[in-house]
């Protein structure tokens, strides 16, 4: 008997994460006329670039802003600034040494312009999105997707655990490159989102950096011009979040909200109406790679990509996804 042929496939790529990266990947691999599926286990796209309301207010808790260096990623940012989903923030923020204050203005207004989602960070992802053929696909009576390419941009640890549950690893694939992505690791991050019953402390333009101690970011989401309504997010240090991440929520909730106290007009016990803590287990990479991109096999190709090559910023994200889409695009078919 002739071996059975193999099913035709339902797209031509299928990547792995609605991110900055995958979606980046998508837009330009839809744009080239490729079939593409996104999948995304959460329920929205976006990864860190997260928006979420509580009642009336809205709050980022993820990426608090991204700035604009280079041409591709400049070109998505454009078209949703046209639309008017993003707006220029601000150049620099403020710092203080403490969470506590005092506060150091910029010096001056030198530098990349910081930009923010007029209606939260999420707006960036999900203009791409529109135009990404983006579909979510979850299937737990066990279907299977076919692609003839992969992209894999969930965070490196996540990803491992797919390719080793697939077999796709060492003999299969190269031992120094698997190597090479083992050895990423991630800064976990808690992100703490207070309403308020009035407006807050916080200084001009409503973005504090903050250089030593358990608290690093905290933004005002009424002044950065997202929320309605008096609201901070208060985004912890890694080693903070690390040694606290299995603890109480409620107690967590309590540590940070003290530290940001001098920022809260009125006690806070009072002042504060309604809080959510958002949990971020791989927040920031500690392992940033040079490469933009690392294929594991390239037939057929799957690759794997995101914030953690090229640096780990919101740009650096999407340019990383946007290298392994002309990657793709530039192997044979």
């Amino acid at each position: 008997m002739p071996p059975a042929e193999a099913a035709p496939s339902q797209v031509d790529v299928a990547i792995v994460g609605a991110g900055i990266a995958g979606l980046a990947a998508a837009s330009v691999l839809t744009a080239a006329g490729r079939r593409v599926a996104v999948l995304e286990k959460s329920r929205g796209v976006g990864g860190r670039m997260a928006t979420r309301r509580l009642g009336e207010a809205v709050c980022d808790h993820g990426a608090q802003q991204f700035a604009v260096k280079g041409r591709a990623f400049g070109n998505l940012v454009a078209e949703a600034e046209a639309a008017g989903l993003v707006d220029s923030w601000c150049q620099l923020f403020p710092s203080a040494k403490t969470a506590e204050g005092p506060v150091t203005a910029p010096l001056d207004e030198a530098g990349h312009a910081r930009w923010r989602g007029v209606r939260g960070m999420t707006a960036l992802p999900k203009q791409i999105s529109s135009q990404a053929g983006f579909v979510r696909l979850v299937d737990e009576a066990g279907g299977c997707l076919t692609a003839a390419a992969a992209i894999v941009t969930v965070p490196v640890p996540q990803a491992i655990d797919l390719f080793k549950a697939g077999g796709l690893m060492p003999p299969q694939v190269d031992s120094a490159v698997w190597e090479l992505l083992d050895s990423i690791t991630y800064e976990p991050c808690f992100s703490l989102m207070l309403v308020l019953d009035q407006p807050s402390r916080l200084p001009s333009p409503g973005g504090l950096l903050v250089e030593t101690g358990p608290v690093a970011w905290i933004t005002d989401n009424q002044q950065k011009g997202i929320s309605p309504l008096p609201s901070l997010t208060i985004q912890a240090r890694g080693d903070f979040s690390r040694e606290h991440f299995e603890d109480d929520p409620a107690e967590v909730t309590r540590l940070l909200t003290a530290q940001a106290a001098t920022w809260i007009d009125g006690d806070p016990a009072t002042a504060v109406i309604d809080s959510s803590l958002q949990r971020w287990k791989f927040a920031f990479p500690e392992t940033v790679l040079k490469t933009p991109l690392i294929p594991l096999s390239t037939s057929p190709p799957v690759v794997c990509c995101g914030d953690a090559f090229g640096g780990g910023s919101v740009e650096n994200a999407a340019s990383s996804g946007l290298a392994v889409a002309r990657w793709l695009e530039r192997l044979p078919r």
